[in-house]
């Protein structure tokens, strides 16, 4: 899917990505450095322009402390500055409810996990919207989550869960949510890296995919 061309007034694009691991790119190699890299690129050769990236992911970070990182100086400029945002969330709080559901079986952790993430998710969008509102144009695009523990039985189904939340806060063309369960699902021996966790580099150029494929309209 070719994105559609944009022209912007002062010749090039600004990029804003925001997240966990995801956006940081563990699991990646030095050069490929995870899905940013090749999303760039596909970004730069369809519109012809160079793009100004803002990048701000940490490692760890559950939907709670991307939420708190919003309140950041640097990341404020960058969000109010840019075209284009990325949001990787959501992970992380599945990730710990499933290493604490190992230990007591209780699924009322993994409950918790969606209701906590779901909320936090929809709180990271408004307060980006109200920090867009009269800037430039810009677009939202996710990702929803894979499930890095098909072996568990049980797992996918939370999973599930939390990106019906993360579906429910798309609002196209301005806000779309790429699938990446699908994309991942019976793939992960292929698509993650040796901590059976975070994507490989063929991994990551598969999210680069699915949320170039999603386009830029209506920039």
């Amino acid at each position: 899917m070719k994105a559609t061309t944009f022209i912007h007034s002062n010749e090039f694009l600004r990029y804003c990505a925001i997240g966990d691991s995801l956006t940081v790119g563990i699991g990646s190699t030095y050069f490929i450095k995870g899905f940013i890299t090749k999303y760039l690129w596909l970004l730069r050769r369809s519109q012809n322009l160079p793009i100004v990236p803002y990048i701000y992911g940490r490692s760890g970070a559950t939907t709670a402390n991307i939420l708190k990182m919003l309140q950041h100086p640097f990341v404020k400029e960058g969000i109010i500055r840019s075209n284009i945002i990325t949001i990787t969330a959501g992970g992380n709080d599945l990730i710990d409810a499933a290493q604490v559901f190992l230990k007591n079986k209780n699924e009322k952790d993994f409950f918790l996990a969606v209701e906590h993430g779901k909320k936090n998710l929809a709180t990271i969008i408004d307060t980006i919207l109200k920090m867009k509102n009269g800037g430039v144009p810009f677009i939202i695009r996710m990702m929803n989550l894979y499930d890095p523990f098909e072996n568990i039985p049980g797992t996918d189904k939370w999973v599930e869960a939390f990106n019906l939340g993360i579906e429910q806060l798309s609002s196209p063309p301005a806000i779309k949510v790429a699938n990446v369960h699908d994309r991942f699902k019976g793939r992960t021996n292929e698509l993650l890296a040796n901590d059976h966790v975070h994507p490989n580099n063929r991994g990551y150029e598969v999210i680069a995919d699915a949320l170039f494929e999603l386009g830029i309209d209506p920039l």
